[in-house]
């Protein structure tokens, strides 16, 4: 091989790498292109969606901002008309306010004159006042002296009742007191003096001369001078003069005339019931 052959081999060996070096960059650019592609598709895609999504997030706000739109216009409606309705009542007021104006000057006079009046009743209530507290004063006397006359008229009742309860009492003392009178043979002129409470007891001692000690004494109320009748069992034995008394003893004798039976030791004493 000559000398041009071998250039040739060289230039071709080049031209072969080359090529292949473009062959290598045109596949590498191409893989490139294409991931590029798919990476712009992909954030396509994306900004549609994003897209879309702003789009219904502008009409929901168109929506919402119409809505406000309309109660702000249906507000101001009422405002309007309430600021109408303000306005009446203003002008109602203001005719008020003038009218009341004209009556406070109508009062103030009425009221000047009120107080004029008002310093001549005050005067006379005054002289009305002096008047009241005397005659309460008066009231008040005659009221105290009613109380006691009251009170008196109560104690006098009270007294008249007591009384009255007490003469149905003693009436009724006294009729028993008849009754008890009666059945033991006395009456109401029959002298006392003589006669020994009712009492019972028993002979204690009895000596040769009829002097008979008894367990009756003063403080049973017998005196000296009054008489026992003695017994036992039914058998009445005689009748005794009380000649002296202790407080629990007695000393009596036996009365003659009266004597039924010898006395003894243990019989019974006990006060006459009937006058012989």
């Amino acid at each position: 091989m000559n000398l041009i052959g071998k250039i040739f081999v060289v230039l071709i060996f080049v031209m072969s790498l080359v090529f292949m070096a473009f062959a290598v960059a045109v596949y590498g650019t191409h893989q490139n292109w294409k991931k590029a592609a798919a990476d712009l598709d992909v954030k396509r895609k994306s900004a549609v969606a994003e897209l879309q999504k702003a789009q219904d997030e502008k009409t929901a706000l168109e929506t919402e901002i119409e809505k406000e739109r309309t109660a702000i216009r249906q507000a101001l409606a009422k405002l309007e008309t309430e600021r109408n309705e303000l306005q009446v009542q203003r002008d109602e007021l203001v005719k008020q306010r003038d009218a009341l104006m004209i009556k406070d000057k109508e009062a103030v006079a009425a009221l000047d004159s009120a107080q004029q009046n008002l310093g001549k009743l005050t005067t006379e209530v005054e002289g009305l006042r002096g008047d009241i507290r005397d005659a309460q004063g008066q009231r008040d006397k005659h009221f105290s002296r009613v109380v006691e006359l009251t009170d008196q008229i109560h104690q006098a009742q009270g007294e008249l009742k007591r009384l009255e309860e007490r003469r149905i009492q003693l009436a009724a003392q006294v009729a028993a007191q008849g009754q008890v009178l009666t059945a033991h043979g006395l009456t109401k002129d029959t002298p006392v003096d003589g006669l020994p409470p009712q009492v019972r007891g028993k002979v204690l001692a009895i000596n040769r001369d009829d002097m008979i000690e008894i367990s009756l004494g003063s403080d049973d109320g017998l005196r000296p001078g009054h008489t026992l009748e003695v017994f036992r069992g039914s058998k009445y034995l005689g009748r005794l003069e009380v000649l002296h008394a202790t407080p629990d003893r007695a000393v009596g004798k036996v009365l003659p005339g009266f004597k039924k039976g010898a006395i003894q030791k243990d019989d019974d004493v006990a006060t006459r019931l009937k006058v012989s």
